[in-house]
């Protein structure tokens, strides 16, 4: 369920996201203007973005939206580069730069409110229907190709594990099989493997599945 601040109700977006069909609930939130899943949105147009740096509020913001949220996100509206103000552009990315190595926000950067309202939606769409279809998360299955190749493979389609990843876990383990036998304390002995990915690791391994993602076609868009 997609639930809208209430402050919100002052812009165009809700009503935007009625004319798309999109359900929505409208609540004081105590972080953030959108809540969709695991997804906090806050959005900030980019002047608003200038002031919450001149008046430290952007940093506060940042860490009030990461502990409501899995998936914390910002989204700036309009064009940074036109704001007139006492901060450089080179310091507006700086903060933004901050905003995702040291908060691990997404940041997106978008022209308008109602290109905003757009992604909402979207995002409500594959939240709630998926894609439709199976996308390719990580390389092609190897036909002719080193004998670690397939073990690489096999190991790149656990959570967090990419294909440098998987190799340096078939190096350490020895084969696919032990990795996929490994504690989470023993993942954690490989470099680039923290608690968290090891713990998504040995869940994902153990879980009983319920259902499944649908592999019918259909449209991204």
């Amino acid at each position: 369920m997609l639930i809208v601040d209430s402050r919100e109700t002052r812009c165009d977006i809700p009503n935007t996201l009625r004319s798309l069909g999109v359900p929505f609930e409208i609540a004081e939130l105590s972080a953030g203007d959108y809540k969709l899943g695991p997804f906090l949105i806050e959005r900030k147009s980019a002047n608003d973005l200038v002031a919450s740096i001149l008046d430290g509020r952007l940093f506060e913001q940042a860490e009030a939206i990461c502990l409501n949220a899995d998936r914390p996100m910002i989204v700036i509206e309009g064009d940074l580069t036109a704001v007139v103000s006492a901060i450089d552009y080179e310091s507006l990315l700086g903060a933004i730069s901050a905003l995702t190595v040291f908060w691990e926000i997404q940041v997106l950067h978008l022209p308008s409110s109602q290109s905003s309202a757009r992604l909402v939606a979207r995002m409500h769409k594959h939240l709630t229907d998926g894609l439709g279809y199976e996308v390719a998360t990580r390389v092609a299955k190897p036909r002719a190709a080193p004998d670690g190749a397939m073990s690489q493979y096999l190991v790149s389609g656990l959570p967090g594990v990419g294909p440098e990843l998987a190799r340096r876990l078939v190096q350490h383990f020895g084969s696919a099989g032990a990795v996929f036998a490994a504690s989470e304390k023993d993942l954690c002995s490989v470099k680039g493997i923290g608690a968290g990915t090891a713990r998504k690791i040995v869940e994902s391994l153990q879980l009983r599945p319920s259902s499944f993602r649908s592999t019918k076609s259909a449209p991204i868009l």
